[in-house]
Order: structure tokens, then C-alpha cells, then sequence
């Protein structure tokens, strides 16, 4: 398991992926897999130094992320890293390059032989710094620094606000593509008002992730992990306008095949397709047909997706 630590000295050499990784998407991949593949080149120890932006965003500074903290780490788990810092932002942002290179990257802290950014790194004070300030500041310390080029997909650099834009179009699977993996909402099941019970199609219902971005609101073919099987689903994520004058995103998901209590339960809900737009209905009886014919849009899997 990942070790997650503080920013104190670490005694063996490492190989430093470096960077916000929100997303954990197939650019910042390549950064991490090269990260990796150095520190087992050279005998060195895979680590990752990031930053935790939840201070800033309780204060209402900071743009919204892709996915949660958790989910980050776990991603980041994944390609092979064995060491992951992530110190809040205010604790650092104040640094100049050269500092943060001495108290950071330096045997102060995580004792880099290498370090791997993006080409469009930027750090220190107002992000005064990139690429070319990190590589004279490392060289004293006997620090390499490599730079990955930035993967390009359809002739556009991938990047998060690139895919913030999409998942907010509600292209999932460009959004599913670019970050290489299935974009998906985890969280315990807690209850409803149950007015989805009432229409016949009883959900389970998660929170959305406060720091996170909000995918277009609507209803999406997904699949459903519930205590280690799979199930067919459709997922609505938006404010039901039909049913409540609620402000706050939901994720409601009719679990198809599925009976049972789920409440206090932990489930993951991936996202595969977006199915139609979120709208206000007449009535709950035009809703529930509506939602019938969601079911059966998605009750023959892609030939493309996981077989269930």
C-alpha cells in the first residue's frame, strides 16, 4: 500500500513525479509510468509529491476538481507509487522556486534523485517558476529533471479543463477516453424521500462530491459496484425538477436486477453513456415512463463494455 507522508526527510532516494494530477488522466499517466520506470531503472524509490486544495476551496478560491482526493490517491496507488505527499497548498505557495526546490525536492524532505513534471510545470511563489527555473535550481543538489511532453489526442493537448468541458457537455465517453479509465461517482447510500420508490423504480442514492465539477445534468447508462458485483444501471444526476425544487445535485441510480437494502452501503456508479438531458415532465406519470424507457435503452449492453 502507498505510503502517504508528511513533509519530513525520507531516508532511501526516490524517483518524484510532481504535479496536481487532478484526474489522474492519460497525460498525467505517461508522467507517472515515467516516474516509475526511472526509480526502477536507477534503484530508486517511486514517489509523488502533490497538494491538497480543500483549504482554498472552503474559502471560495480554486476551481473544482475532477475527481475527489480519495479517488486521486487511489489512481495514483495504481500506476506503481510507493510514496505520496500531499500537503495542504497554503503550506507551501508561499515558497520561491529555489526554496521549494531546498525544503521540497532536496534530502529536506523527499530526497529526489529525479524528478518528473509536465512540460507546462509551473511553481514557486505566484507560479513564477517552470521548467527551465527547476532544472538550475535541482542542479546543485545532483537532481535530474525531466519534462514530459504533453500527450496530444485529436491533435489537442489532453488536459483536465479540457475534460472538465466535455463532462460538463456530457460526452462521457470522450470524457471516459481521455482521462483512460471510467469516470465514476463513490459514496454510501443514504436515504431519500423515496418518490423514486413511489414511481416504481427504486434507487440508490450518493452524494456529489462537493470539490468536484458537475457532469451535465441528466440521465446516464452506468454500471454499479455493490459489494463486489456488477450491475446494469441508469443514473440521474442533476436537481429533479419534476419531483422537488431542491437546489442540491443528486445521484439517484436504479439499480436494474437489484433488490435489497442498500442504505449505509458503499457503492461505485461508472459512468458509459449519456442518455438524454434532465427536463421537467408534466407529470410523475410521464416521468415514469420516461425512466421505463431509460431502463430499456440500456438493458442490452454495449458491445464495447464490460460484459455483465
Amino acid at each position: 500500500m502507498t505510503e502517504t507522508v508528511k513533509i519530513e526527510p525520507l531516508n532511501i532516494k526516490t524517483a518524484v513525479a510532481i504535479g496536481y494530477f487532478d484526474g489522474v488522466h492519460t497525460g498525467h499517466r505517461m508522467i507517472l509510468d515515467t516516474a516509475v520506470a526511472y526509480a526502477r531503472q536507477m534503484s530508486l524509490r517511486p514517489a509523488v509529491f502533490t497538494f491538497d486544495m480543500s483549504g482554498r476551496r472552503a474559502e471560495g478560491k480554486g476551481d473544482s476538481d475532477l475527481i475527489t482526493a480519495r479517488e486521486k490517491k487511489r489512481h495514483i496507488e495504481e500506476r506503481g507509487v510507493e510514496y505520496y505527499v500531499s500537503p495542504p497548498f497554503e503550506s507551501f505557495c508561499g515558497l520561491s522556486g529555489r526554496d521549494f526546490v531546498d525544503q521540497v525536492l532536496s534530502r529536506k524532505c523527499l530526497n529526489a534523485a529525479v524528478v518528473v513534471c509536465g512540460e507546462d510545470f509551473r511553481f514557486g511563489k505566484d507560479r513564477k517558476c517552470g521548467v527551465r527555473e527547476l532544472k538550475r535550481f535541482c542542479g546543485p543538489y545532483g537532481i535530474q529533471v525531466f519534462a514530459q511532453d504533453a500527450l496530444v489526442m485529436d491533435g489537442e493537448k489532453v488536459s483536465s479543463s479540457r475534460i472538465k468541458a466535455e463532462l460538463q457537455e456530457g460526452n462521457i465517453q470522450e470524457v471516459n477516453r481521455l482521462l483512460g479509465y471510467e469516470y465514476s461517482v463513490s459514496g454510501s447510500v443514504i436515504r431519500g424521500d423515496h418518490r423514486a420508490d413511489e414511481l416504481g423504480f427504486p434507487t440508490a442514492n450518493i452524494p456529489f462530491p462537493s470539490e468536484c465539477v458537475l457532469p451535465r445534468k441528466g440521465v446516464y447508462g452506468s454500471d454499479v459496484y455493490v459489494n463486489g458485483a456488477v450491475f446494469r444501471g441508469i443514473t440521474y444526476i442533476g436537481t429533479r425538477p419534476t419531483l422537488t425544487e431542491d437546489r442540491l445535485a443528486v445521484v439517484e441510480t436504479h439499480i436494474i436486477g437489484f433488490s435489497g437494502d442498500l442504505y449505509g452501503t458503499d457503492i461505485t456508479v461508472r459512468l458509459l453513456s449519456f442518455i438524454r438531458p434532465e427536463k421537467k415532465f408534466a407529470s410523475a406519470e410521464e416521468l415514469a415512463e420516461a425512466v421505463r424507457l431509460d431502463i430499456e435503452s440500456v438493458r442490452t449492453p454495449d458491445p464495447d463494455s464490460e460484459a455483465l
